[in-house]
């Protein structure tokens, strides 16, 4: 046993199996590159890909997983050697410790990774106007919409002012590209997408004014009838949306409304006017929850900590000098 934990613990088993994780790292993403068809469907940190789709050229990546877990191990057992060795010494000055807490927050780094790899999922792109829109237990809108651009037209900063509520509760928070929002202390995310504007038509529906949305679906007179498309300049010389109604056997009646009141159209025996159209900035977000992001912060701190320890302790003995 000891000979296997002097193995385990030693610097240069740890060397050793690094230099291989990095390897195999290189050799992945050239086989990635230069052979793309069989990852189809990867995305993200998702290891469980390769476990479901179970293949010959995913050979790097078994290897490169024993080898993550054989580095892990090394990196706990060195770990708790050196606290040990600090212990038994009785050293009680923390700077000491420096490393010790840095390699603490590599192990921790290395697990979340694992649950993040394989407990992590991404939902389906949800579009966010100013109207609240159901995400989960959460409902989300957006209250406004700021871009800048390069001089080519090139998308400079897109910054979202979102308002966020659960349970009557409400809260606002700043989307961004590379700033996503974070709730539930960081597990549930929300990754901006796409942006842009929304065009809703507003109709007069026998004296009763509305703003829909393209697909969306009213009632006249007890009828469904569905706002299927709209048509702008040059396509017809004025604005014109198409309404599909519920016919007679089955069938389905087509309806052509031209903006203006003068155009109205009687469709079971309502008028409807097709008044206005109402531009709504809106985003596409993707909805991810990764349950290792509470573990990566804890990460964070154990790296700063740590490293703050060791540059006080290397300018402490340089002042000494």
């Amino acid at each position: 046993m000891k000979k296997v934990y002097g193995f385990l613990k030693s610097q240069k088993t740890g060397i050793i199996v690094g230099f291989t994780v990095t390897g195999l790292l290189i050799i992945g993403s050239l086989i990635m590159n230069y052979v793309p068809k069989p990852y189809e469907g990867l995305s993200g940190e998702d290891i469980t890909f390769f476990f479901k789709n179970p293949r010959p050229i995913h050979t790097w990546f078994y290897i490169m997983f024993v080898a993550f877990a054989m580095y892990g191990i090394c990196i706990f057992f060195c770990t708790l050697d050196s606290i040990l060795r600090k212990v038994k010494a009785r050293t009680s000055k923390i700077p000491l410790y420096g490393a010790s807490i840095v390699h603490i927050g590599f192990l921790i780094t290395l697990v979340a990774h694992l649950i993040g790899g394989i407990w992590s999922e991404s939902g389906m792109p949800i579009t966010i106007a100013d109207k609240w829109v159901q995400a989960g237990e959460y409902e989300l809108k957006v209250t406004g919409l700021e871009t800048t651009s390069y001089p080519n037209g090139m998308p400079r900063k897109i910054t979202a002012q979102i308002a966020i509520r659960k349970d009557g509760k409400e809260t606002s928070a700043t989307l961004g590209y590379n700033n996503p929002v974070l709730l539930d202390y960081g597990t549930k995310e929300f990754l901006l997408r796409n942006y842009g504007n929304i065009n809703a038509v507003v109709l007069n529906i026998g004296g009763r004014t509305r703003a829909f949305n393209i697909k969306d679906v009213f009632e006249v007179n007890g009828s469904k009838v569905l706002l299927a498309n709209l048509y702008l300049p040059p396509q017809f010389p004025l604005p014109v949306i198409q309404l599909v109604s519920e016919g007679k056997d089955g069938k389905y009646n087509k309806t052509y409304v031209r903006i203006g009141r003068q155009n109205a159209q009687n469709i079971k025996g309502v008028n409807v006017i097709f008044e206005d159209i109402k531009s709504t900035p809106a985003v596409v977000v993707t909805p991810k929850e990764n349950p290792s992001i509470p573990l990566t912060l804890i990460a964070i701190v154990c790296f700063g900590s740590g490293m703050l320890l060791v540059i006080f302790r290397t300018a402490y003995k340089m002042v000494r000098v």
